[in-house]
């Protein structure tokens, strides 16, 4: 929730970490004035808050918790390597062969939702590498099964997706010493650690190419068009688009302002094709998600539509003493009224 719409005696829903991994407040403390304005100066625009009705809302995931916990633990564990390890001992290890596995049922769980995908949780809000990775596979996942990729495609799909940012991880080590510019570098050097162990060419052109655009302007070798694949292209999409709703997140930006901007640089940036795919599947304001309207009150998020990703169903919330409270009835269509718009989230 935006610090702003805090409120003393609000009740914090996740540990509170500064850039330097220290705990400033802990998960389940109730907030007070002086830890409001603290945190304030300490240049926190958004801390998460512990919402009833939003938990009620938002219960409906399109994996279970335990198979993305699952997920979440290997993965980590293997990015927790030192680069040096990785390098010497591979990835082939318990940790990769349980994270095949554990991708298996992510697509047989997200294809069991896909009649329903705009309506439950996919991504999830985070600044986290490892959970961005995650947000970035099950989003691909979720346009893959639209367009009705086949398994074996899906699944190198799903890999890529994951592991398509693993190049970071190694770059000062494959390297030598840091380049001018590393971060134009990780494409390649994850393409590299992927063909190593054998993890397949397409999963590592993914990994490759995540970076191209469709116009020839990306990086690292300015391909275009088909010259890129197509699954590289829906990762492309889905990592352009968790970047830039965290971006958001922090700056405040208009959610409508990322949804615009990618379509409007369809077959430029993006492949118009898959990018239409895309935003069938991934809603821009997911359910649960607490909105200020341009009539200046609250509403949560209650319903999407596969085609209107800015303009979902909301119902209009007030002040309750520890957080936003429904009003039984009043919900609105904005796809409906389009003179009420959304213009800023208060809480994902």
């Amino acid at each position: 929730m935006l610090i702003s719409e805090v409120k003393a005696g609000m009740v914090l829903a996740r540990d509170i970490i500064d850039d330097n991994g220290n705990l400033l407040l802990e998960q389940g403390i109730a907030l007070t004035e002086y830890y409001i304005t603290r945190l304030t100066q300490l240049g926190i625009t958004s801390i998460p808050i512990y919402d009833p009705y939003a938990v009620e809302l938002k219960k409906h995931s399109v994996i279970a918790p335990e198979v993305r916990e699952e997920l979440t633990l290997c993965f980590r564990s293997l990015f927790n390597k030192k680069s040096q390890d990785i390098l010497n001992s591979g990835l082939r290890t318990i940790y990769l062969k349980q994270i095949q596995q554990t991708v298996g049922q992510v697509i047989d769980n997200t294809e069991k939702n896909l009649g329903q995908i705009v309506n439950v949780q996919v991504r999830q809000p985070t600044e986290d590498e490892i959970a961005h990775a995650i947000n970035v596979c099950l989003m691909a996942i979720s346009t893959g099964l639209y367009i009705k990729l086949p398994r074996p495609v899906l699944m190198d799909l799903a890999m890529g997706a994951l592991f398509h940012d693993l190049g970071k991880t190694v770059m000062p080590t494959i390297e030598g010493s840091i380049a001018s510019d590393p971060g134009r570098l990780h494409p390649m050097y994850g393409q590299q650690l992927l063909v190593k162990n054998k993890l397949g060419t397409i999963v590592a052109r993914i990994a490759a190419e995540h970076h191209e655009q469709y116009d020839g302007q990306g990086y690292p070798l300015g391909l275009a068009g088909k010259e890129i694949h197509p699954l590289s292209r829906i990762v492309t999409i889905a990592n352009h688009f968790d970047n830039n709703m965290n971006m958001a997140a922090k700056t405040g930006q208009p959610r409508g302002k990322i949804i615009d901007s990618m379509l409007a640089n369809g077959n430029t940036l993006f492949d118009m094709y898959l990018l239409r795919a895309f935003f069938h599947t991934t809603p821009l304001y997911p359910v649960g998600t607490l909105v200020k309207l341009s009539t200046n009150q609250m509403a949560y998020v209650i319903k999407n539509k596969a085609r209107f990703a800015a303009t979902p169903t909301v119902q209009i919330a007030e002040r309750g003493p520890r957080g936003y409270n429904m009003i039984t009835g009043q919900m609105i269509d904005l796809a409906m009224k389009p003179q009420i718009t959304i213009v800023d989230v208060i809480a994902d």
